[in-house]
């Protein structure tokens, strides 16, 4: 009896392990993005790619913020670099970013691309399909990238 009970702590400890190691594996990517603010023109940006998230991070969630943002960097190098576009990771339990979880209606970590004039936002689109591909790179690539281009060509 006591063999039995043994080795089911050890198969235990065994799995609990492999969930560790799995749910850490996106962190080998980089610490995460602070809120960063792309433009160096001084001028506010026509498009904003924002990645919502909370202090309490997942594996996941951590995976979604980096290919969201290596999408957005990689295919739009020229309209980042002119200030059209922005990238900006925020989170949303600090005080003063609490507004955009009414403004856009956030229930969870979000990739959120946003047209705005004078500052203001017109329009936007939460990209939600993140939560389904985030496994497969290519394709995440793919949608964050097409996405975001139909996005700022309706303008």
């Amino acid at each position: 009896m006591r063999h039995n009970a043994f080795k089911f702590c050890w198969i235990l400890v065994f799995f609990l392990g492999l969930l560790l190691l799995w749910s850490a594996a996106p962190l080998a990517a980089g610490p995460p993005a602070e809120e960063q603010v792309a433009s160096d023109t001084g001028e506010e940006p026509a498009f904003i790619a924002y990645y919502f998230y909370t202090s309490k991070r997942c594996g996941p969630c951590r995976r979604i913020e980096n290919w969201s943002q290596t999408a957005i960097r990689e295919n739009f190098q020229q309209a980042m670099a002119d200030g059209r576009l922005e990238w900006r990771a925020v989170n949303v339990e600090k005080p003063e970013n609490k507004h955009f979880v009414e403004d856009f209606g956030l229930y969870t970590k979000s990739l959120i691309i946003v047209e705005q004039k004078n500052g203001e936002p017109v329009r936007w689109e939460n990209l939600e399909d993140v939560w389904q591909l985030y496994r497969d790179k290519e394709k995440y690539f793919n949608y964050v990238s097409s996405k975001t281009q139909a996005f700022m060509e309706k303008h």
